[in-house]
């Protein structure tokens, strides 16, 4: 082998060398998270840990408050009977039985202002399920009731019209799915209506045949 020959050989092998040894390009990455979305995950997020904190201390408190009353009226009907006062000591039974009724309506009646929020919320357009239940608690905050016992906003619209005021305000934006600005479409108009054609065309005259024309009543012609 000639000297020449060995020289191009080692060039050779040094190029595909090179070549071999190119690192590869990172590949692109697909699964970018949106900075805006993530903005409002994560204030979502905030807001839900702070309301379900205070709502884990409100009936931490509600039921130990229940225990103290409950216990003390259990004494006080005991004394009552020991010491022979039987009629005191129906009265407070039957009041705290009607006291335990009352709670039971309420609920129910909370059960139902439940339901019809949750129907009329049905068909917003929420960006998860988290959303969803932020704007029903804070939507059930604001009602109360009538005269009448029925569910109303505080500033006496109805449910209905005060969740519509509420899916539509700028403040509210971030519970919501963005719509996609389609544009300013055109609408297609309508083609023309056809009437029926009572007489032939060698019965009509020129001035009905080019009416016709106009409204397209006479089809397409190649020509």
């Amino acid at each position: 082998m000639s000297e020449e020959n060995t020289v191009i050989e080692e060039e050779t092998v040094e190029t595909v060398q090179e070549e071999t040894e190119q690192p590869e390009a990172p590949e692109a990455k697909t699964d970018e998270v949106d900075p805006i979305e993530a903005a409002v995950q994560d204030r979502l997020q905030q807001m839900k840990q702070n309301m379900d904190r205070m709502v884990r201390e409100r009936d931490e408190a509600l039921k130990k408050a229940a225990e103290v009353e409950q216990a003390q009226k259990a004494a006080e009907i005991e004394r009552l009977e020991a010491e022979g006062k039987l009629k005191e000591a129906l009265e407070m039974k039957l009041a705290e039985a009607n006291a335990k009724l009352k709670v039971f309506e309420e609920e129910n009646t909370k059960l139902n202002r439940d339901n019809v929020v949750n129907t009329q919320l049905a068909t917003l357009e929420f960006r998860n399920e988290r959303s969803r239940q932020m704007a029903q608690r804070d939507i059930v905050e604001q009602l109360v009731q009538n005269e009448n016992g029925a569910w109303v906003h505080k500033s006496g619209s109805s449910i209905q019209e005060f969740i519509d005021s509420y899916s539509k305000s700028e403040d509210n934006s971030f519970l919501f799915r963005v719509k996609a600005n389609s544009g300013a479409g055109t609408s297609t108009p309508s083609a023309p209506s056809q009437t029926d054609v009572t007489k032939s065309l060698s019965e009509m005259t020129s001035e009905e045949v080019l009416a016709m024309a106009a409204k397209g009543q006479l089809g397409q012609f190649n020509y």
